[in-house]
């Protein structure tokens, strides 16, 4: 699905045979301009009010390379906004031979390269431009004044522009104004060009904050609502977007924030030697190594510039940001601005899939080439107790119940800590960081893949994976760069995303329209990120909230790594720290030098996070950052031991209420038990005691026969023999054996005269109920018979 991304994000998503353009003329600061309408292939969307190629700045040319940002020039007449305008300047990678280039990227990766290089040609210093989407129905709309969402493209800080992400399916399915924007990159965009810690450096974020101040200034001429901006980055996208959340100069120019797959903390999100590239820079170009590169730079073409080979260590940048502090210090004493501004977060399963070649994607690799591409990182990540975190992240990542395992199970175990690493433990500390202080957040895993991607589905969702989601183009047709063909789960994934977020954009919460009130359905309801629950958003064929993600990784390289990255005493030596390993073929890829000196001691409270420029630039100079980047009063004792004492207590107090829970839980479970045995026994005591009692009936009955239970005595039989009259009893006992009674036996004494003698009855034996226990007396009814006959046969011939 990457291939879908940034060539993918074009305005090809429209299907126009040449340009419509608006019927209205806008106003704005530098003059007046007109749009052009655009017509999604589908239906259901209406169409797109664009404009494209609009300047926010002045062309950072002659004097103003290496300088500032400053306001747009202004025109006369009106501007036809129709084309998109030229990409910054850069260095796409080399796709001129394929065998060296799948050397370097997966093959998924350099079909998507190729598609995107005749996108990415036509590239001017006069690059400082942003493309506005708006809905067609203009300020006319249910939803006007619209929310906007201003996004800063990734993929790298050398190359890509904003013109490839097209906003207008985002714009006409979600009602919102959609913002792209172009910055500079590379050595124009990054390069640190004077020494020390000067206001030099950093001028794509001086584009962007310049760029934030000309929408806040004029998006309201378009129909949009200037109080509720969203400024929303991916990739190192998100990592710039991080460090203007920072800057108190920007205060008021956005409302919410979106960081996807980026953060400040992540370790190739800022040049760790700045001075270092700064010294092989002047050296590529012949200059002076003086106190200021920028008057030798300026006198330079911008091929030679372009020609400028810097190999970065593995997993880091060339070209970056620069930072004069720590990023855990800068979060955790961040001003209002970081506190008051709502986040939303969100990383893919498969964060490390494109630091991978074809081989290692189609085959894998064997322990020894796992063990040399995580050295590689350890080495260029971090620089103490190098060994120790080197056998952590193996064992925690090695799955020991399989003695043998296969390459590809391998490949996947080390795509998964470096995901963890570099990216996904980063973005979750940046969440927590900004949840602890009483911030909105909210937090998300997009791990969904489509069947027709071009990745493997095995790895789930891969680096930018989601964005063809949030900006809605499933939900559109007839696109060169993405299928064809869209599943009805890739559809209902993608409406779900565009719900979400431009929900995000017009209130700040997901789950609340301005117009509409919350989602009802529960199953896709996102409930904020709290550092006791630690809940998030998993978004795939079946949405629910989870909590704690991937908890006990995050453990590792939240909690116990950065226990182990620690200089140790004054007497430690620095080799103490270094591997064992120091040969070439040992790691995987460029590395660091080893360092023979300690890291500067985390600053202090007082210290700022500085964000360098000149001054009289659109960053504010470097004392007033000193002053208010940092909260002096914001958690003076938030340091790394008090937070982990915090988290630990968290975790306490969670786990005894678990604890409480499961207890009460057992003493119920006893308590039934005992119940129910004491009504068995007491059942079966009922029981023994009936059986007790007929056993004594039985008894009893055997004692005396003529009382019941053993014979039945049923009538008085009067046989009449020779006219002679012989009165005896006929009974049956319990087994149906008819019985006499002896004329031995004296008999009764004779009824009255005056009544009638009994009448001669013949009384058949009863018949026995079935399965009765006088079933057992059967057998011997026939002998007890003849029995019978014998004994009135001698009775007839006494009588």
């Amino acid at each position: 699905m990457r291939a879908c991304l940034i060539g993918a994000l074009l305005v090809s998503v429209l299907v126009t045979a040449a340009p419509r353009y608006s019927s209205r003329i806008v106003e704005i600061s530098s003059g007046a301009i007109r749009g052009i309408i655009l017509e999604p292939n589908s239906r259901h969307l209406e169409p797109v009010e664009a404009f494209l190629g609009v300047p926010y700045a002045a062309p950072p040319i002659g004097p103003l390379r290496y300088a500032p940002a400053k306001p747009a020039l202004t025109w006369t007449g009106t501007r036809l906004a129709d084309s998109l305008g030229p990409i910054c300047p850069q260095k796409f990678p080399d796709l001129s031979n394929k065998t060296m280039a799948l050397g370097q990227m997966p093959v998924g990766r350099y079909q998507q390269l190729i598609k995107m290089a005749p996108l990415l040609a036509n590239h001017s210093e006069d690059c400082l431009h942003l493309n506005i989407y708006v809905p067609g129905s203009g300020s006319r709309g249910v939803d006007a004044p619209y929310a906007v969402i201003v996004f800063v493209h990734g993929e790298s800080y050398e190359w890509n522009a904003g013109n490839h992400y097209d906003g207008s399916v985002l714009a006409s399915s979600g009602h919102i104004i959609f913002v792209s924007i172009n910055y500079r990159l590379g050595i124009l965009g990054f390069l640190k060009t004077q020494t020390g810690h000067t206001q030099s450096g950093n001028w794509a974020i001086s584009d962007l904050i310049t760029a934030l101040e000309w929408i806040k200034i004029n998006i309201a001429s378009f129909g949009g609502d200037p109080t509720r901006i969203t400024l929303f980055g991916h990739d190192t996208g998100a990592a710039l977007v991080n460090i203007v959340l920072l800057t108190p100069s920007v205060k008021g120019l956005f409302h919410r924030v979106v960081l996807i797959s980026g953060s400040i903390l992540s370790p190739w999100s800022f040049v760790h030697d700045p001075d270092s590239i700064r010294k092989d820079v002047a050296d590529q170009l012949g200059c002076t190594l003086s106190d200021d590169l920028a008057p030798c730079l300026r006198t330079h073409t911008l091929a030679s510039l372009l020609q400028v080979n810097l190999t970065p260590p593995r997993f880091l940048s060339s070209f970056g940001p620069t930072l004069f502090t720590d990023p855990n210090i800068a979060l955790e004493k961040a001003g209002d601005n970081f506190v008051t501004t709502p986040l939303m977060a969100g990383v893919v399963t498969t964060e490390s899939y494109l630091n991978f070649n074809a081989n290692d994607i189609q085959y894998g690799f064997e322990e020894d080439q796992r063990n040399r591409v995580l050295r590689t990182y350890v080495r260029n990540a971090y620089v103490y107790h190098l060994n120790e975190i080197f056998s952590t992240i193996r064992n925690e990542y090695t799955d020991w119940d399989k003695p043998i395992l296969h390459p590809i199970n391998i490949r996947d175990s080390i795509m998964e800590a470096l995901s963890d690493g570099h990216t996904v433990a980063p973005v979750v500390r940046l969440v927590y960081l900004h949840a602890r202080r009483g911030a909105k957040s909210y937090l998300f895993h997009f791990g969904y893949s489509s069947k027709d991607s071009e990745y493997p589905q095995r790895l789930g969702s891969v680096r930018g994976g989601d964005l063809p989601y949030i900006l809605g183009l499933p939900l559109v047709q007839g696109l060169p760069f993405f299928p064809q063909n869209y599943s009805k789960q890739d559809i209902s994934i993608s409406e779900t995303m565009v719900t979400f977020f431009t929900n995000y954009a017009k209130t700040g919460d997901p789950n609340r329209h301005d117009t509409h009130g919350v989602v009802k359905d529960r199953s896709k309801y996102w409930d904020p990120y709290e550092t006791g629950t630690q809940e998030y958003l998993s978004i795939g064929l079946k949405s629910k909230m989870k909590s704690h993600y991937r908890g006990h990784k995050m453990a590792v390289w939240l909690n116990l790594i950065p226990q182990l990255h620690q200089p140790g005493d004054d007497d430690v030596s620095m080799r103490h720290h270094h591997f064992h390993e120091r040969a070439n073929h040992y790691y995987a890829g460029v590395v660091k030098p080893e360092s023979f000196t300690k890291l500067p001691p985390l600053l202090t409270t007082t210290t700022k996070l500085n964000i360098e420029c000149e001054p009289n630039s659109t960053l504010p100079n470097e004392n007033s950052l000193l002053d208010k980047t940092i909260d002096p009063k914001a958690g003076d004792d938030d340091t790394e031991e008090s937070l982990l004492e915090r988290i630990a207590r968290k975790n306490y107090s969670y786990t005894t209420a678990l604890g409480v829970t499961v207890g009460i839980g057992c003493l119920l479970l006893i308590l039934n038990i005992v119940i129910f045995t004491a009504i068995y026994y007491q059942r079966r005591r009922k029981k023994k005691a009936r059986e007790r009692d007929a056993k004594d009936n039985d008894i009893s009955s055997d004692m005396n026969p003529s009382s019941g239970d053993n014979y039945d005595t049923f009538s008085l039989t009067q046989l009449s023999i020779n006219d002679k009259s012989v009165s005896f009893g006929i009974g049956i006992n319990s087994c149906g054996t008819i019985l006499t009674k002896s004329p031995s036996i004296p008999e009764p004494p004779p009824p009255p005269k005056s009544m009638p003698p009994p009448p001669l009855v013949v009384v058949p034996p009863p018949k026995l109920p079935p399965n009765s226990k006088l079933n057992s007396c059967l057998s011997n009814s026939s002998s007890n018979v003849n029995s019978v006959k014998k004994r009135v046969q001698i009775q007839e011939i006494s009588v």
